[in-house]
């Protein structure tokens, strides 16, 4: 039947998620904190692009500049 060690564990928690309300509690309250931590991260991702996007609009704008006033 299940002869991994994976799937031993799977098992046992599908079970105890079926059978315990408290687990499922749990259960939810985890998958809500993960949840906020991608999105969380991915907020940061974000943001630290268009840092990224503006500092390069900078270095544009200065090379244009540079290459307007040099002849």
């Amino acid at each position: 039947m299940v002869k991994s060690p994976l799937g031993i564990i799977f098992a046992a928690a599908a079970i105890a998620l079926a059978v315990s309300p408290e687990a499922r509690k749990a259960a939810r309250r985890l998958a809500v904190k993960g949840a906020g931590i991608v999105l969380e991260l991915a907020d940061q991702v974000k943001d630290g692009t268009k840092e990224l996007r503006s500092t390069e609009e900078v270095k544009n704008e200065e090379k244009n500049t540079e290459q307007v006033l040099l002849p």
